[in-house]
Order: structure tokens, then sequence, then C-alpha cells
């Protein structure tokens, strides 16, 4: 039941850092020049793409951190 909790509390956890690097990524340049808002365009898009992946792993902890949440839940209620 404990490593249900655990697992629930590392899937909040796990998309955090993604989130960060997107915002920082998206703020404006004073002044752009082309390249700089090309490289800028490409930077929100892989920190999209890693928010993407981190999301989708998360979704997976969290299902299994349900999953042995219940099932601790379960066994101490047969008892």
């Amino acid at each position: 039941m404990a490593l249900g909790a655990l697992l629930l509390v590392g899937a909040c956890v796990l998309p955090c850092g993604p989130i960060g690097d997107k915002v920082g990524a998206m703020f404006p340049y004073q002044d752009p020049t082309p390249e700089m808002l090309r490289r800028q365009a490409a930077e929100v898009a892989e920190a999209h793409r890693v928010l993407v992946t981190r999301l989708w792993i998360a979704a997976g902890v969290a299902v299994a951190g349900l999953a042995l949440l219940a099932y601790g839940i379960w066994r101490r209620w047969r008892r």
C-alpha cells in the first residue's frame, strides 16, 4: 500500500522539471532576429516533446500506483 502511495507521489513530481523548461523557453526576446526566433521555436518544440513524453510516463506510473494502492486496500479489507 505504501508503494502505491509513493508511485502516485512520483507520478505527480515527474513532469515538474519539463514544465519549468517549457515555460522558460517560451519567454520572448526583446528585439529578436529571425535566427533567434527559429532557435526559440525549436527549443519550445523540444520542451513540448519532452513534456508530453514525461506526462505519458507519469500516467503509467500513476496507473501502477493506483493498482498497487487498490490491491493494498483490498488485502487489508480481507483480513
